[in-house]
């Protein structure tokens, strides 16, 4: 049975994550139907790559994508505990997905071959933040089962009990991969910025 369940978890996890590429690969095509926005990204960009180049305050920066990990996994795992909101946490997730399939494909578009260094900026960001979001959407889904299970029972202790563990779970992903992530970021900007000497 426990392998049975092993093996479910597993193939929903793949399912998902091949959801997100997808999802990248539509984002990375937005820019060539639209490109009416491409100077404001192109500022954007710079930006963001100017602060790899010392020209930052490391507090600020890792205080601004702290705010943006909290409210992107707040908003999957709040989006996912009642059945009305599932679909916002949806969106979100695909946003995401989309965002970052834009940003890299602009980045070559606009950069070019100097595009390298925003591609690894772009994916170190996200390297704990995305798995992290499948995982919490994979257990969503096992949640949100269980809660059904339970209303067709019509144990409503049950419900109460499936969500605080849900909750709980939702903390602990959030807190362990927004402090992984920070830890991350802080050691890509330090070896980025010794690099750019």
């Amino acid at each position: 049975m426990r392998k049975k369940d092993f093996y479910k978890r597993n193939k929903s996890l793949i399912i998902i994550s091949i959801i997100f590429i997808i999802f990248v690969i539509v984002g990375s095509c937005l820019n060539k139907m639209d490109s009416s926005n491409l100077d404001n990204i192109s500022n954007q960009i710079g930006k963001i790559s100017s602060y790899y180049d010392g020209n930052i305050n490391k507090k600020d920066f890792i205080f601004t994508n702290i705010k943006e990990y909290i409210r992107y996994l707040g908003l999957i795992g709040l989006g996912t505990l009642f059945f009305f909101t599932y679909p916002v946490a949806i969106i979100v997730f695909i946003v995401k997905a989309m965002s970052i399939g834009y940003t890299i494909n602009t980045s070559i578009i606009l950069l070019g071959f100097s595009s390298f260094k925003m591609c690894i900026i772009v994916f170190l960001k996200n390297i704990v933040i995305v798995p992290m979001s499948i995982i919490l959407i994979e257990l969503s889904i096992g949640y949100i089962k269980s809660v059904y299970k339970q209303l067709k029972k019509k144990r409503q202790d049950s419900i109460v009990a499936l969500g605080k563990e849900f909750v709980l779970n939702l903390v602990i992903i959030m807190c362990a991969s927004i402090i992984l992530q920070t830890v991350l970021n802080i050691i890509s900007i330090s070896i980025i910025q010794f690099l750019a000497r």
